[in-house]
C-alpha cells in the first residue's frame, strides 16, 4: 500500500519537483558514502545521521522552516527522543567548486513539501529556508533560497555542559529568523 502511494504521489509531482528528488537521492547517497563536496541529513542504522565529506555524526535535533514567497509554509521540528520511525526530512547538498552550495529538501507528508537549488532545475515558486541541526559538539545552519544565491552555511561548537541551554539556541534561531521575515514583508507591504 506504502508503495502505491509513494508511486501515486510521484506521479503527481511537477517535473521539477521530480527532478529535485532524483537529484537529492543521488546526492544523498554519495553523503551517504563520504564523498567530498556532498552533505545530507538522513535515516541510516536507526538513526538520523549528518553526513558531510569524510565525517559522519547521530544528531541530537532538527529544526526546519520553510516560506513560501515570504510567508512561513511550514515549520518541522525533531528531536532524538521522538526516535526515527517518523522522521520526514531528506536533505542533501553538493557544493561546486567555486564553494556554492545547491540543495535538495523533501519534507515528507501527505503532500510532499520539495523545495531545492541545482544547476539545472529552476523553480518557479521562491522559496527561502533555514535549516537548523546540532550533535552533541556541533551545530549547522544553513540558510538561503532557491535562487542564484543558494545557500549559506554556518557552523559553531557546542561547549560544556549543554543540557537544557540547546533549546535555547533553537529558540532564538526561530525568533530571529521568523521575526526577521515577519518585519521584512510589512516593510515590503
Amino acid at each position: 500500500m506504502t508503495q502505491k502511494n509513494n508511486e501515486e504521489i510521484y506521479k503527481a509531482l511537477k517535473e521539477e519537483e521530480r527532478t529535485l528528488s532524483e537529484k537529492s537521492v543521488g546526492w544523498l547517497n554519495k553523503a551517504f558514502k563520504l564523498k567530498e563536496n556532498y552533505a545530507a541529513i538522513g535515516r541510516s542504522d536507526g538513526k538520523v545521521t549528518f553526513c558531510d565529506g569524510g565525517y559522519s555524526t547521530a544528531l541530537e535535533g532538527l529544526q526546519v522552516f520553510v516560506f513560501k514567497d515570504g510567508k512561513q509554509i511550514t515549520a518541522y521540528n525533531w528531536k532524538i527522543e521522538d526516535g526515527t520511525k517518523n522522521f520526514r526530512i531528506l536533505y542533501s547538498t553538493k557544493t561546486d567548486k567555486s564553494g556554492k552550495i545547491f540543495f535538495c529538501l523533501i519534507l515528507r507528508g501527505d503532500v510532499p513539501i520539495i523545495v531545492g537549488h541545482a544547476e539545472d532545475v529552476e523553480q518557479e515558486t521562491h522559496y527561502e529556508l533555514l535549516i537548523h541541526a546540532w550533535d552533541t559538539e556541533t551545530g549547522y545552519i544553513w540558510v538561503g533560497d532557491n535562487r542564484d544565491g543558494g545557500l549559506t552555511r554556518i557552523d559553531y561548537l557546542i561547549s560544556g555542559d549543554m543540557t537544557g541551554k540547546q533549546n535555547f539556541i533553537e529558540n532564538l534561531i526561530a525568533q530571529s529568523y521568523v521575526q526577521k521575515t515577519s518585519k521584512e514583508e510589512e516593510k515590503h507591504e
